[in-house]
């Protein structure tokens, strides 16, 4: 795999993925692999949407003393095409480390759109939407039993108490839900389990807020 995620025959409203995490291990290939996607998107008639996910992984600063070689290369080559306005592609880029993109990174993007951790009432719906996934339609197939309790109430409560959640850790929780309810000899989910997992991640999430202090990147939106 070359880290570029794409769909061949051309169609319209054509897209392509980039991962940095992906290119950055690529060394020189990196550079080939960049010039072979943009190649790809002049071809498109209708147009391409390019977009970078965790772009910070392969376009940091240029004066970073630990950016290798290759990883320069692959910068300059990403620059060089996109160092004017296309009426055929349009660049869209995510990163968690905005601070880390090489200042002509930013000059290149019109716009920035920052999407915030979770408010209350998105940290309720999302544990609603999980919890269902991963718990409720488990027992709809007779999977799992779930003791009898407020749903409703409970997780509210609990949306409540996991302020600086993200979507990905409120995910992760819901998944240990049913790890939970496996796990228990009579295959049941007990209210008690939502209250256990939640205090484990309450403690990783206290644990990664030291981190990124440490770091010196606190009041970044986490993944």
């Amino acid at each position: 795999s070359s880290g570029i995620n794409a769909e061949w025959p051309l169609r319209p409203g054509d897209y392509a993925i980039i991962t940095g995490g992906d290119i950055a291990p690529m060394g020189k290939e990196g550079v080939t692999a960049l010039h072979k996607v943009f190649d790809w998107g002049a071809t498109s008639k209708k147009g391409l949407i390019l977009f970078v996910d965790e772009a910070d992984a392969f376009l940091r600063k240029r004066t970073e003393t630990q950016m290798s070689e290759d990883m320069r290369s692959c910068l300059n080559a990403f620059l060089y095409r996109t160092g004017e306005s296309s009426k055929s592609m349009m660049l869209v880029m995510a990163s968690n480390r905005p601070d880390h993109l090489d200042w002509a990174i930013n000059d290149r993007l019109d716009e920035m759109v920052e999407f915030p951790l979770p408010g209350l009432e998105e940290r309720e719906q999302l544990l609603q939407l999980y919890y269902k996934i991963y718990v409720a339609d488990l027992a709809e197939k007779g999977d799992i039993q779930i003791e009898e309790f407020d749903s409703d109430s409970v997780l509210s409560d609990i949306a409540a108490r996991s302020e600086g959640f993200s979507g990905r850790e409120i995910s992760k929780l819901g998944i240990a839900l049913q790890a939970s309810a496996y796990a228990s000899p009579d295959k049941t989910f007990r209210p008690e389990m939502l209250l256990e997992r939640l205090a484990e991640s309450l403690a990783a999430n206290k644990q990664k807020s030291v981190w990124k202090k440490h770091e010196g990147i606190e009041g970044l939106v986490g993944t």
